[in-house]
C-alpha cells in the first residue's frame, strides 16, 4: 500500500511538472507569445464590452458566452460539468479586484488568464514536436507558430471560455500519454483518472474520450488496458452524476431550463452535399484555422463563406497535407492516436451532426493536432523534400498570419464600433 500511495505521489509530483514550462527556451516562446496575446487583448478589454457584457451574455461573437463565464464561472452544466470548479475561484478574484480597481479590473484578470493558457498549449505543442517527433528545432517553432496564429487561438486568447480551456488540457493531454508512450511507461491512474475524468471529461463531456483514446497505446497488456479504460469510465460517472445532481438540486435549480435554451441552437441538420461543403469544409475545418470575413446579425458576429480563390486554396492544401502527413505515417502508433482524437470530433460533428450550424466554436477541440500532423509529416520526408515541405508551410504559414491579422483588426473595428466599454 505504502508503494502504491508513493508512486501515485511521484507521478503527480511529475503531472504538474510537466504542466510548467521546462527551460529557458520553453519560458521565452511563453512570455513571447503572452505579450502578444495581451497587447491586442487588452486593447479590446478596455475600449469595447465584447468581453463582458452585461447587456448580452452569450453568442455576441461565434457563439462563445464568454460573459456568462465572467459573471458565474459557467456556461451549462449538462456539457461541462465542471467547468465552475476552473473558472468560479477567477470570478470571486475578479469580483474582489473590481471592488478597489473598478469593473475592467476583472476582465482583465480573464484576458490574462485566457491568454496564459493559449500561450501555455504552445508551449506543449512545441515540446511533443521537439520530444516525442524530435523534429529540428526551426521547423518545430514553425509549426509551433502555425497553431498559435490560427483564427481560433488568436480568439480564444482572450475569451473565458469550456473551449479554451479545453485548448489547454487537450495539448496537455496529447503531450503527457505520448511523453510516457515514447519512454515505455505507464502512467498512474490517480493522473490519467486526473486528466481524462477531472481535466477533460469535467470541462467538456465528451473530451472524456480524448483523455481514454492515449490509454490504447501503453505498454500494457490489454486486458489491463480494458480494466483501465472499465475504471475510467466508472470513475467519470460518479463525478457526472454527483457534480450535475449536487449543482442542480443545491446550486441552481433553473439551470435545467437554460440548458435546453442554449442547446436548442445545436439543432441536427441533414446531410447533404451542400452542408459538408459549406459547414464541414468551411466552417468546420476552414475558418477556425483561416478565417474569412463577419458580418454582423442581431447583435452577434459571425463568419461568412470564403469569397476569395486564396481562401479555398489554402484550406485545400492544408486539408491535402494534413491527410499525406496521416498516410504517411499510418503505422505510427503517436499519428494512430492523433488520428482517433481527430476521428471523435469527425463522428460527433459530421456523423451525429452535433452543432454543424455553428461549427467554428469547436475549432479548440481539435486544431491542437493538426501541428502535430504537419511535424510529423516533416519526419517523414528526406534531403531536398524536407526542405521544400519546409518553404511550401513557410508560405502556408506567411499567408495565414496576414490573412487572420487583418481579419483579427476588423473583429476589433467591429467589436469597438458595435460594443462600446462600458462606463
Amino acid at each position: 500500500m505504502k508503494k502504491w500511495l508513493y508512486r501515485q505521489a511521484i507521478d503527480l509530483k511529475i503531472l504538474f511538472k510537466l504542466f510548467l514550462p521546462k527551460g529557458k527556451a520553453e519560458y521565452i516562446l511563453f512570455s513571447g507569445l503572452l505579450v502578444f496575446y495581451l497587447i491586442y487583448s487588452l486593447y479590446i478589454a478596455f475600449h469595447s464590452s465584447i468581453i463582458d457584457s452585461t447587456v448580452f451574455e452569450t453568442d455576441i461573437y461565434f457563439s462563445f458566452d464568454n460573459p456568462l463565464v465572467l459573471k458565474q464561472g459557467r456556461t451549462q452544466m449538462a456539457g461541462h460539468p465542471l467547468m465552475m470548479i476552473f473558472y468560479y475561484p477567477f470570478v470571486v478574484l475578479g469580483d474582489l479586484l473590481a471592488s478597489f480597481a473598478g469593473f475592467k479590473a476583472k476582465t482583465v484578470l480573464f484576458v490574462l488568464l485566457s491568454a496564459s493558457l493559449i500561450s501555455m498549449s504552445c508551449v506543449y505543442i512545441n515540446r511533443y514536436l521537439k520530444e516525442i517527433a524530435e523534429v529540428k528545432n526551426s521547423a518545430a517553432l514553425l509549426f509551433t507558430m502555425f497553431y498559435a496564429f490560427t483564427f481560433t487561438n488568436l480568439l480564444l486568447a482572450f475569451t473565458a471560455e469550456s473551449f479554451t480551456l479545453s485548448a489547454f488540457f487537450l495539448s496537455f493531454n496529447v503531450y503527457y500519454f505520448s511523453h510516457y508512450i515514447k519512454k515505455g511507461e505507464v502512467p498512474s491512474l490517480t493522473s490519467t483518472a486526473i486528466i481524462s475524468c477531472l481535466f477533460l471529461g469535467g470541462v467538456t463531456i465528451t473530451n472524456f474520450v480524448k483523455g481514454v483514446i492515449p490509454t490504447l497505446f501503453l505498454n500494457y497488456p490489454w486486458k489491463k488496458i480494458l480494466k483501465r479504460i472499465l475504471g475510467l469510465g466508472l470513475i467519470f460517472a460518479i463525478v457526472f452524476v454527483v457534480i450535475e445532481i449536487g449543482f442542480q438540486v443545491f446550486l441552481d435549480k433553473s439551470l435545467l431550463g437554460y440548458v435546453f435554451v442554449h442547446q436548442g441552437r445545436h439543432t441536427p441538420m441533414a446531410l447533404s452535399f451542400e452542408s459538408i461543403r459549406l459547414y464541414a469544409f468551411h466552417h468546420l475545418f476552414g475558418t477556425p484555422i483561416f478565417i474569412s470575413d463577419y458580418w454582423l446579425y442581431s447583435n452577434m458576429i459571425n463568419q461568412t463563406d470564403y469569397k476569395e480563390w486564396y481562401q479555398y486554396l489554402f484550406t485545400w492544401l492544408l486539408l491535402i497535407t494534413v491527410v499525406i502527413g496521416l498516410v504517411r505515417n499510418y503505422r505510427n502508433k503517436f499519428v494512430q492516436m492523433i488520428f482517433l482524437l481527430l476521428l471523435v470530433d469527425i463522428s460527433i460533428h459530421l456523423l451525429l451532426k452535433f452543432g454543424l450550424t455553428a461549427p467554428f466554436i469547436y475549432g479548440g477541440h481539435w486544431i491542437y493536432c493538426i501541428p502535430l500532423i504537419l511535424g510529423w509529416l516533416y519526419k517523414s520526408l528526406k534531403g531536398k523534400v524536407q526542405t521544400a515541405y519546409v518553404c511550401f508551410a513557410g508560405c502556408l504559414f506567411v499567408v495565414m498570419v496576414i490573412n487572420n491579422l487583418i481579419g483579427l483588426s476588423r473583429f476589433i473595428s467591429i467589436a469597438v464600433e458595435n460594443f462600446p466599454a462600458l462606463q
